[in-house]
């Protein structure tokens, strides 16, 4: 009888630590590798520091393309060390001062342009650290501290064409990091599913581009697409690039982009989510009647696509 009670009460210890485990990691603190609740690693908007309120950086100067409708910029813009139009004085238009004429009409801007000085100088360290916290420990293009990625096949292409079947880790993708070691290249439809959580985090790491595919017959109803479901939220989607980023032609992009190099819009896409652009080396910043929103932010699109951007 003493031998029976001892295995029961081992038996209900042993229970007691896999509940106690299960409440931790999986519904009661989040995913501790992507700093859900209570997670060790924090992959959240806090890490951008100062960074967090800007929605365009540029440390390699901007060119805009004079065409119509102009870009809109809702959030603030640090631009940094003056380049190419960054340091000429706007020909008229509140809180545009900074971009000047950039190659034609300046671009409507809801926030503040920060050019050269101390600010700058903190929120593009605030970026360079954020930057190295969601980069694979051994990079490119330095090395970072978010491991443990799930591999994506190389020369990796995500989504496909709208109303195809969901298939897991090729146009679905639940909350997770996953990593590229070639490039990135978003074409059609892609679904992030945060499955019921509003805290979920995704983040997608390249070790040399992102990129969305042009318009399917160069008309915005062709356009390739991040689609947020389950509760998912763009603030909470993530994308490293090792070098440069294109979003292709009408694309519809949702997520924090934090590239080392180059970030550049193709006429007509949109982002909801930063467009960090030098995150960790010169990188300049191409527009062409884009509209970039930072997440919380208004954003109003062009009709037809998603106006949500949290």
């Amino acid at each position: 009888m003493y031998e029976f009670d001892n295995i029961t009460k081992l038996l209900a210890w042993v229970m007691t630590l896999l509940l106690v485990a299960v409440v931790a990691g999986c519904g009661g603190g989040g995913n501790p590798i992507l700093g859900e609740g209570t997670g060790s690693t924090g992959i959240s908007t806090a890490m951008l520091g100062t960074a967090s309120t800007y929605g365009i950086a540029a440390t390699a100067g901007v060119t805009n393309t004079p065409t119509v409708p102009n870009t809109t910029i809702n959030g603030d813009v640090v631009l940094d060390p003056t380049a190419t139009c960054n340091a000429v004085a706007a020909p008229g238009g509140a809180g545009s001062a900074g971009f000047g004429a950039c190659g034609g009409d300046t671009p409507a801007l809801n926030g503040t342009v920060v050019i050269s000085g101390p600010t700058a100088t903190t929120v593009k360290a605030d970026l360079l650290a954020a930057f190295l916290k969601i980069t694979p420990p051994a990079g490119p293009p330095a090395a970072g501290t978010l491991g443990g990625a799930t591999n994506l096949p190389a020369g990796t292409t995500l989504g496909a064409p709208t109303a195809s079947p969901l298939v897991l880790n090729d146009n679905l993708f639940y909350p997770g990091v996953y990593q590229s070691l070639t490039s990135i290249l978003i074409t059609g439809d892609l679904t992030l599913d945060a499955q019921g959580n509003p805290n979920a985090v995704f983040v997608f790491q390249s070790s040399s581009t992102v990129g969305t595919a042009a318009a399917a017959g160069g008309v915005p109803a062709g356009r390739s697409r991040i689609l947020l479901t389950g509760g998912a939220k763009a603030s909470n989607v993530w994308w490293q690039a090792g070098s440069s980023v294109t979003l292709g032609s009408y694309s519809e992009f949702q997520g924090n982009i934090l590239a080392s190099a180059s970030i550049t819009m193709v006429t007509g896409s949109t982002s909801c989510g930063r467009l960090l652009a030098g995150a960790y080396t010169a990188g300049a910043f191409v527009f062409d009647s884009n509209v970039v929103s930072v997440p919380g932010q208004p954003f109003a699109p062009p009709a037809g696509y998603s106006t949500t951007c949290q």
